[in-house]
């Protein structure tokens, strides 16, 4: 797999446990919101038994003019993410391989939700983020934001563009029951005119994937982000 190299600009802790990761973007690069993509951090020996690329969302969008990735990084965690929130300072080396995937609205829909959670929140950044740009008139995006801690990972960037996108909305909840009942509260009031966007771990991905089709949602009408790396 072939690999572009680029630097890491700027380290950030953006919740508790939760850290993101922005740098530059190799020339000719190019990449559509809501992708993931494997990298790699050379110069590091990893574990025995640790692997040393791993596969993460690309949280910017294009309109950034920047790279960035976000993971959560535990107490205990690998020797990858030990390198990445212990080592690793502006100026050094990440590699980045070709982007995957096609998280996103559907152009067909007037209406969105988005179900995410916790540090599934980094392709919706980067998909949101896109659509402070280029949004289409009369999309309506509802946003269900979902952290167990209260510490919503790049909480300020959604609350600004709450403010400055008509079209959006976005509820941030801390409690598996309501998470749960604002979904259901949504679906039942507009069925399959709708989409839903899922981003989460996969046990939450195959949780609400249930719930909505038990209400009647069909899976057509599911858009799901398998998020890995977490």
């Amino acid at each position: 797999m072939e690999f572009k190299d680029t630097v890491l600009l700027e380290k950030k802790q953006i919740a508790h446990d939760s850290y993101s990761f922005k740098m530059t973007v190799p020339e000719g690069y190019t990449w559509k919101a809501g992708q993931h993509v494997l990298w790699r951090i050379p110069g590091y020996q990893v574990d025995e038994g640790d692997k040393d690329t791993r596969v993460f969302t690309i949280a910017s969008a294009p309109e950034d003019g920047f790279l960035m990735f976000a993971t959560k990084i535990g107490e205990l965690h690998t020797s990858f993410k030990e390198i990445l929130l212990n080592k690793i300072e502006p100026g050094d080396a990440i590699q980045v391989a070709a982007p995957l995937g096609t998280f996103g609205f559907s152009p067909e829909k007037d209406k969105s939700l988005i179900i995410v959670g916790g540090i599934g929140i980094t392709p919706v950044r980067s998909i949101m983020r896109h659509e402070l740009d280029a949004h289409r008139d009369g999309h309506k995006i509802h946003m269900l934001f979902s952290e167990a801690g209260g510490d919503h990972p790049f909480g300020d960037f959604f609350r600004e563009a709450d403010k400055q996108l008509a079209d959006y909305s976005v509820e941030f909840v801390t409690e598996v029951d309501v998470f749960t009942g604002k979904v259901a509260e949504y679906a039942k009031a507009n069925g399959n005119e709708a989409e839903y966007l899922i981003a989460g771990s996969p046990g939450m991905n195959a949780a609400f994937t249930k719930q909505l089709q038990e209400l009647g949602i069909e899976d057509a009408n599911i858009v799901k982000d398998e998020f890995f790396g977490y």
